[in-house]
């Protein structure tokens, strides 16, 4: 019992730590340093999550998630989305410096609109952060189409391999369940489909890498048609996989009915 308590009290304060440089970093305050931290131990030593880090950025999202879901009053949904809206130009600023302001607008605007897409408050950042990338390539289409040069695309597979500074530890988790939750579905996907890999692959390198369609193209040997053609029976299929589909919609991958 002594050794048990020990080692909760030692869980404890690494969380307490995570929870002051989260609260440091981002200046969220939806929860008390208490409350948070003991919420995040808890689900370590219940094994809901890896380690401290993951489990406090879990606690914090389902937070986020209830207080923008506006169940707790304006006061507090007006605290959330402005927390909500203080990560997401962080990393905007850090990606896309130059359009950084346009696309955390258009992304809040997005999560508000979409809200009941996410029904995992637990990957609420990451459906946040999906519609921030969302919005990132909208905007640079849209630059490129007026002949206005911009930075080079950042997909969640590039958080870590940004040259200039150390990737928030929030951002490298968000990007690393995308890719894991996408890998698991396309386990079943290619299980039930086997010939439709290619079909698979343009929804991945669109949903999950960020590449337009020429690059899509250029990498698959298809032209944009077929790009197009590809993604969209693609996206048939996964619309009859209710666990897929939903799934999908929480993070982002599937477009917009």
């Amino acid at each position: 019992m002594a050794q048990m308590e020990s080692e909760r009290a030692t869980l404890l304060r690494a969380c307490l730590a995570v929870v002051d440089r989260l609260a440091a970093t981002w200046g969220w305050q939806l929860l008390g340093r208490e409350a948070w931290a003991r919420q995040a131990a808890d689900l370590v030593w219940a094994g809901a999550a890896a380690d401290a880090n993951r489990a406090a950025v879990l606690v914090y999202s389902q937070a986020l998630y209830t207080a923008c879901s506006g169940s707790e009053g304006r006061q507090r949904q007006n605290q959330g989305y402005s927390e909500l809206f203080r990560y997401l130009f962080d990393g905007a600023r850090r990606r896309y410096p130059e359009i950084a302001e346009d696309i955390t607008q258009r992304a809040s605007e997005r999560v508000f609109g979409l809200f009941a897409r996410c029904r995992t408050p637990g990957a609420f950042l990451a459906f946040a952060f999906q519609q921030l990338l969302d919005a990132a390539r909208v905007v640079r289409r849209q630059n490129q189409q007026e002949g206005i040069a911009r930075a080079p695309a950042v997909g969640p597979g590039d958080l870590e391999r940004l040259p200039d500074q150390q990737p928030d530890m929030a951002a490298q988790m968000i990007a690393a369940e995308l890719r894991a939750r996408f890998e698991q579905l396309s386990i079943e996907f290619l299980r039930k489909h086997p010939r439709a890999g290619q079909q698979l692959a343009a929804l991945r390198l669109k949903y999950i890498e960020g590449l337009d369609e020429d690059a899509i193209g250029r990498l698959l040997g298809k032209s944009t048609g077929s790009v197009y053609t590809l993604r969209a029976r693609a996206v048939e299929k996964l619309r009859t996989e209710p666990e897929w589909r939903a799934l999908a919609a929480d993070f982002g991958i599937l477009p917009e009915e």
